[in-house]
């Protein structure tokens, strides 16, 4: 089996996509996304993001997050806000929706868990 090793100073980003302005609700935030597996049911990578506010929600599957960098905050229908820092884990059930608070450029590494 071989392993990639890279720090994010290393990592050769995709072009950053704006977030689709009819998610957006304050500032201009894009995000980069970079897999680095995928199958019909899993999928990991890193996703970086600039500051702003954008809704999401997650619609056939479950997502569990680790910070690497930044601050920010998702924070659900219901108001229940998670802070977000570098160490931070997250694990966001398949349904879960709300909005993403980005304060500064947050990079999280992903995987995604398809429902069956």
């Amino acid at each position: 089996m071989n392993a990639a090793v890279a720090t994010t100073d290393d990592i050769q980003w995709p072009e950053q996509v704006p977030i689709s302005p009819e998610r957006v609700l304050s500032g201009a935030p894009s995000a980069s996304t970079l897999v680095l597996y995928g199958d019909p049911g899993t999928e990991a990578g890193l996703w970086k993001v600039t500051p702003g506010e954008f809704t999401t929600k997650l619609t056939g599957y479950r997502e569990f997050i680790h910070i690497v960098d930044g601050q920010g905050q998702p924070i659900d229908d219901q108001g229940q806000e998670t802070n977000l820092r570098a160490g931070t884990i997250v694990a966001l059930p398949e349904g879960w929706a709300g909005r993403w608070s980005v304060q500064t450029e947050l990079v999280k590494s992903y995987s995604i868990v398809r429902a069956q």
